[in-house]
């Protein structure tokens, strides 16, 4: 296995050896899967829609970062954990920068499971395989909803779109929610909220410029 990139934390999930990526990424080696959740494609132009001053331009710049990490892993798969899409896709003008990002992408393998945003997701019109609400590659299961995973599997999830704070920064930043037998993942997307999270006896490692930083418990 070659070395985990600058910025990235090497775990243990499920006995298997993974990365932390601080770009809000979960990479399996042995695989040569890149795991993200909660992409949310087009919800800023939801937001417009509904007269909400938004900035332009987030999913560019969400799947310029997707390609950069991609890159730096050389990843042979892309795995989204649920919500790829947010909202309607007709007429939608972000659907052609994300065709155009699957056309430059098109050796990688992309899957997708279903998260409550993607209703309206057409795997060959995305140019993406659909695995369902859950799909198990042993020793995970992975799922958009966080759950209980059968048979001592380890569950990797989104939705939740954990945050925490970082002892002596004024803000929150996206992060990993390690917990037995359940990892949820930060959102990818940098154009959402989140959910403070932590105080169980997890882990929680934060995302911040690029870097996987170990936290610990619940911080506000």
């Amino acid at each position: 296995m070659s070395a985990s990139p600058e910025g990235a934390l090497e775990v243990a999930l499920g006995g298997e050896p993974m990365w932390l990526l601080g770009t809000r990424a979960l990479f399996w080696p042995a695989r040569s899967r890149l795991i993200i959740a909660d992409l949310h494609l087009g919800k800023s132009q939801v937001f417009r829609r509904a007269g909400i001053a938004v900035p332009s331009g987030a999913t560019r710049g969400d799947l310029d970062r997707l390609a950069q990490v991609a890159a730096l892993t050389a990843a042979r798969e892309l795995w989204i954990v649920g919500d790829l899409l947010h909202g309607p896709v007709a007429q939608a003008g972000w659907r052609d920068t994300w065709t155009q990002w699957r056309q430059a992408h098109a050796a990688l393998d992309v899957a997708v499971l279903a998260g409550n945003h993607d209703r309206a997701l057409d795997g060959p019109a995305f140019g993406v395989r659909q695995l369902g609400q859950a799909h198990v590659d042993a020793p995970f299961l992975f799922s958009h909803l966080p759950r209980r995973g059968p048979n001592g599997l380890h569950v990797i999830a989104g939705h939740v779109h954990p945050k925490t704070s970082v002892r002596g920064v004024p803000r929150s930043w996206p992060a990993f929610w390690l917990r037995a037998g359940i990892t949820v993942l930060p959102a990818f997307s940098d154009f959402t909220g989140g959910h403070p999270v932590g105080g169980d006896g997890g882990r929680i490692v934060a995302c911040v410029e690029g870097a996987a930083i170990e936290v610990g418990g619940h911080r506000r």
